[in-house]
């Protein structure tokens, strides 16, 4: 070997351990946070009009008063008091506007990457934390829900927090103050967010658990004061807020499908098992369908391996998706995309685990695996958030960019015309009205359909007569708008005549003559 290859081998074997030492610094930690910061307040600050859902409960936020908003939701809404009243606060200081509406889970968002640093820290290895922070960081679905007004952002910091404080407790004695603390917390989040319950039945339940196992009668004592506030916390909240949800004709209708058979009583039931636990990777965890079973594999082996370590970690980590699980089988909670987001952190640590378990067992000839799983889990949350900050939406079905046909009906109206809003516009519409100049005397708001036909053709007949109807569709790339949005348009065509129409993202307008 001559001088010069001595030299490339040296060099190369310098690089590489630089790399190897930036890799387990706390440099790249750092630069990983600050990077999920970035892409939070990039799409926080995209100009998307409110859709659907976010303005059925901007609507009860803006329109509510403090003490109402205590009581049921209108607009076939839910969310936690303690998160409305933080909502509402954030109206009334910044100004009815989306920005403001959308803070509190863009804040979320953020204090949720310094949270699970602290989590990644205490439960995973050197070589796995930089990967754990790399992909909760570059998630599409924790970033596009820290800049929604809806409070599933909002989950995964609490669950975070509960976790945190788990961790503090653990490495204290647990005194009357700590005790006094935990409980405190722990009931105070019930009110901010409904998953709570789930992360405060599975983790108290395992320390209790692994307590009695070590016979640690005097912390398990303390921890019953704990688990008392917690149950009294519940109690309260339940009646005041959970009762009526749980109650909800509409939630139990259109989450049917989100409950655990149970006990399951066919194939079909026992598929519903496997088919859900893939889609957890898809929705909420962010992966692809093509690519949802590979991460499901890397998952289970790193829940075998954390199992192997610590046990204990294993279940805190676990025990929330389970308790979730079991209560949607009681048809309690839907075991549902979105509303399954707070289980993200435990999909991304057991994740990231079971990547560097395959690296470290793999044989010579079998590291490449173990190497491509790796670049995969690197790449994959790049082009997804690439794509979300491209489609400003998790799914092109939420854009419905209203604003622009607002404006252009504002424009172009004149008087005596009459203004039609299909109903999946109305929450917008109304929402937007009076920034418009429009007022609840100005349109007539569509009949709720989403497959019966002839409700919208006898819905438009009530139309008839009229010179001038403008007709304002949204979420036009929703599955069940196809139909309903084609045949309400091949009705229009058959009993008038289009004058006029104004598109943009997801949202359309007609100008008719019916007359």
């Amino acid at each position: 070997m001559n001088s010069s290859s001595s030299a490339h081998i040296r060099v190369r074997k310098q690089w590489l351990q630089r790399a190897v030492h930036f890799y387990y610094s706390s440099g790249l930690l750092w630069i990983i946070i600050s990077v999920g910061i970035i892409l939070r307040i990039v799409h926080y600050l995209m100009p998307r009009s409110l859709y659907y859902d976010e303005a059925g409960i901007a609507l009860n936020i803006v329109n509510r008063s403090l003490t109402e908003l205590f009581k049921p939701l209108d607009f076939n809404q839910a969310a936690p008091i303690g998160f409305l009243l933080i909502e509402k606060i954030a109206v009334l200081k910044f100004g009815n506007n989306e920005y403001a509406l959308r803070l509190f889970p863009l804040l979320c968002g953020i204090i949720s990457l310094f949270l699970f640093y602290k989590v990644a820290n205490h439960y995973l290895n050197l070589k796995a934390k930089p990967l754990a922070l790399f992909l909760f960081a570059l998630s599409n679905t924790l970033t596009y829900f820290s800049s929604e007004t809806k409070q599933y952002g909002s989950d995964v910091a609490i669950t975070l927090l509960l976790f945190t404080v788990i961790i503090y407790i653990h490495s204290k004695t647990l005194t009357a103050p700590r005790v006094f603390l935990f409980g405190i917390i722990g009931g105070m989040t019930i009110w901010v967010s409904h998953p709570s319950v789930f992360v405060l039945a599975g983790t108290g339940a395992t320390l209790a658990l692994f307590h009695l196992y070590r016979k640690d009668w005097k912390d398990l004592y303390r921890l019953s004061i704990v688990y008392i506030i917690w149950a009294l916390s519940l109690i309260v909240f339940y009646f005041i807020s959970i009762r009526a949800l749980s109650q909800s004709d509409y939630f139990l209708g259109y989450f049917r499908r989100s409950f655990m058979p149970f006990p399951p009583r066919s194939l079909a039931d026992l598929r519903w098992f496997m088919n859900t636990f893939l889609a957890i990777f898809q929705n909420p965890g962010g992966m692809t369908a093509t690519f949802s079973g590979i991460a499901a594999l890397v998952f289970l082996v790193g829940c075998i391996s954390l199992y192997s370590k610590n046990r204990e970690k294993f279940f805190i980590l676990i025990s929330p998706a389970l308790i979730a699980l079991i209560a949607s089988g009681f048809r309690l909670y839907p075991f549902f995309e979105r509303l399954l987001l707070f289980i993200v952190p435990s999909l991304m640590l057991l994740i990231a685990e079971g990547t560097i378990e395959i690296i470290n067992k793999a044989k010579q000839n079998l590291a490449i695996i173990g190497i491509g799983i790796t670049v995969f889990l690197l790449l994959h949350p790049l082009m997804a958030t690439a794509s979300l900050l491209r489609e400003r939406t998790l799914d092109r079905a939420q854009n419905a960019e209203i604003r622009p046909i607002m404006g252009y009906i504002r424009e172009n109206r004149k008087d005596g015309d009459a203004l039609y809003v299909h109903n999946y516009a109305v929450y917008a519409f109304k929402y937007y009205s009076e920034r418009y100049g429009f007022n609840e005397k100005d349109y007539i708001s569509g009949v709720w359909s989403r497959h019966v036909l002839g409700d919208v053709a006898e819905d438009l007949d009530k139309l008839r007569g009229r010179r001038r109807v403008w007709i304002v569709f949204s979420h036009t790339y929703w599955t069940n708008f196809g139909e309903i949005g084609r045949f309400a348009l091949y009705y229009l065509e058959r009993i008038g005549k289009k004058l006029d129409s104004f598109k943009s993202d997801g949202a359309e307008v007609y100008l008719y003559d019916l007359s």
